[in-house]
Formats: structure tokens, C-alpha cells, sequence
């Protein structure tokens, strides 16, 4: 959290150059663009909400409640560079309180990394085509790009089916158990049904299939922010150009070097953008307008809404303390 902090109050004096760059877009514009970024919160919550339809409804979190927790995992996932890791460890908590298996929460979150590398290989792969159908005369980085993203999310989707295999999790478990405290909060029973013995066998198609359709829809709205952000500076650009640099900056931004691909992000959806016909000068004000909607704006939202929910969990946890200690005393009498 003092990292957050500390990350905002460096970057501040770029902070504020952003927020006086939205002066510069049109009004109509610029609500569209803030409308799309809060569709791709939605979307992600949706996917959850998707996959969790498998467990009784009034036992399971509103969707109001996997909007926040949406919004906390990428304040994670900004401040912590960490591939994700960060903002699936927060999911994996907020699942637990719902009384889910460990293993169909750990299957849950992999069946929803898959679902976003499968949306992200059918609209690399659909993009790739469309770029040597349509798009001329233009650097061969994008279709490389393009190629060795498919490459990169195919091996992060084996990896994650690996990951889901029981015997890995047996070696995983066999390693931290060794570790005390985590040992009193495992059992044995953790590796009586392995992952794919749970959710992923039971999960039925149709719900994988929505999942993957909202995964589309939140990068198809996250994408449609930048185009917003273009018409809004009254530069009329093609839909197509502007998801082919968003999937090559994702492609780029796949790496963690630093928290929230900081620089790293920026100057490949610049690179990118220039590099498919746009002026210098418009790339660098979309992307640095996109960045503070998508990335600085919603990090003190999600450092407040974790606060918060830090708060929540806390009373929870005094008042079935209480309880515990009264229900003691009544049986000791």
C-alpha cells in the first residue's frame, strides 16, 4: 500500500500534465471514453459471475461485490508487478470468505486466465489475418508481433493447464507444508480432489463460452477507449488500427518489469500507433489520456475500495470471535 502511495506522489507533476490534456477532448468524446473504461470493470465481473453460476446464488457474491473486487485485483496487478499474480491472490481471498473450495477457487482463477488468453488468440489471430487482408504498406513488426503473440499466450495457456494438474499440486503442497503456519492452515484433504477432478470437469461449456465472450467485450471496450480518445481530438482513425496497436502493446506490456508496465506500456502503444500511420504527436496524447483513465485514475479507487474492504473483513472476523467465545462459555456452563 506504501508503495502505491509513494508510487503516485513520484509520478504526480505526470499526473497532472495528463489531466490537463483532457481539456484538449471533446466533451461527448471524452464521456464515451470514461463510459467504455467503467464497461471493462463490468465485463470482468461478468466472467466471474459466469463461471460462479455452477454454486447456489445466495451463497455467492452480488455482482455489485465482484465489480469492487475487480477493481481491487487491478489495483494489485498496477502497483505490484507480478504477471497478475498479485491480483489473482487478492481473488483467491475474497472467494475463500464465500466458503468455496480452495481447489475450485484455484480452478476458478485458472479457467478465468484461460478464458483471457483464449480471447486474446482469437482476436490476435482474427487481427493477423485481417492485417494481410486489409493493411498495406506498413512495418513487418506488427504481424511479427502478432505471430509471437500467439505464441506467448499459447505457452501461458499450457502453463496454466500444468499449473491445474493435481500432481503439480501435490509438489507444490508437499513444498509449503513444510512452512508452519501455512501447514496449520492446509490439510490434507486439499489434494483429495485435484483441480481438474472439480471445477474444471463440471464447469459446463456454456458458462466457459460466456466467459470468454465477456473476456472479449472487456478488451474490445478497453480498446474502444483509445479509438473514443481519438475522435474526441478530432482525428477520425479505423477501429482495426487502433485494436492492432492495443494487442501489440498488450503482447509488449506481457512482461512485469515494473508496476503496471509503466514506460514500458506507453512507448509501445506510441511505437505501435506511429508505426501504423498515426501522426507522432496524437499517438502521444491518446496513449498518456488512455493511461490516466485506465491506469492512474482507478488505483486510489481500488487502494480506497481495499481499505474498505479490509475494514468489512475485520468487523466479520471480531464478531465471529465473539460468537466462538460466547458459544464457548454457554457450553462450559
Amino acid at each position: 500500500m506504501v508503495f502505491a502511495v509513494l508510487l503516485i506522489i513520484y509520478f504526480f507533476p505526470e499526473i497532472k500534465k495528463d489531466l490537463q490534456l483532457l481539456e484538449k477532448v471533446e466533451i461527448r468524446w471524452l464521456a464515451i471514453a470514461i463510459c467504455s473504461q467503467l464497461l471493462t470493470y463490468l465485463f470482468a465481473a461478468l466472467v466471474y459471475h459466469a463461471l460462479l453460476k455452477e454454486y447456489p446464488a445466495h451463497s455467492m457474491p452480488r455482482l455489485g461485490e465482484l465489480i469492487k473486487a475487480t477493481v481491487i485485483s487491478l489495483f494489485f496487478n498496477q502497483t505490484v508487478p507480478s504477471g497478475g499474480i498479485s491480483g489473482n491472490t487478492f481473488i483467491f481471498r475474497f472467494l475463500k470468505r464465500f466458503n468455496i473450495p480452495v481447489t475450485d477457487i484455484l480452478a476458478l482463477i485458472i479457467i478465468e486466465m484461460l478464458c483471457y488468453y483464449a480471447a486474446l488468440e482469437i482476436l490476435i489471430i482474427g487481427s493477423l489475418i485481417g492485417f494481410f487482408l486489409f493493411v498495406r504498406a506498413t512495418p513487418h513488426i506488427i504481424p511479427i508481433t502478432l505471430a509471437a503473440g500467439i505464441g506467448i499466450f499459447l505457452l501461458l495457456s499450457i502453463g496454466m493447464l500444468m499449473v491445474g494438474r493435481k500432481k503439480f499440486l501435490a509438489g507444490i503442497y508437499r513444498r509449503i507444508s513444510r512452512i508452519k503456519f501455512i501447514r496449520e492452515k492446509l490439510s490434507g484433504s486439499f489434494l483429495q480432489t485435484g483441480i481438474h477432478g472439480s471445477v474444471i470437469q463440471k464447469q459446463p461449456k456454456k458458462h466457459i463460452i460466456t466467459a470468454i465472450l465477456f473476456q472479449l467485450l472487456m478488451i474490445f471496450a478497453d480498446s474502444f477507449t483509445v479509438y473514443a480518445l481519438f475522435r474526441g481530438l478530432g482525428y477520425s482513425i479505423q477501429g482495426f488500427i487502433v485494436l492492432l496497436a492495443f494487442l501489440c502493446t498488450r503482447i509488449i506490456s506481457i512482461l512485469p518489469v515494473s508496476p503496471g508496465a509503466l514506460i514500458l506500456y506507453e512507448s509501445s502503444m506510441v511505437f505501435f500507433l506511429h508505426s501504423l500511420g498515426i501522426p507522432l504527436g496524437t499517438s502521444i496524447v491518446v496513449t498518456l489520456i488512455y493511461r490516466l483513465l485506465s491506469f492512474w485514475l482507478p488505483m486510489p479507487v481500488g487502494f480506497i475500495l481495499f481499505r474498505s474492504e479490509q475494514r468489512k473483513y475485520a468487523m466479520a472476523y471480531s464478531d465471529r470471535e465473539e460468537e466462538n467465545d460466547a458459544s464457548a462459555e454457554v457450553a462450559s456452563s
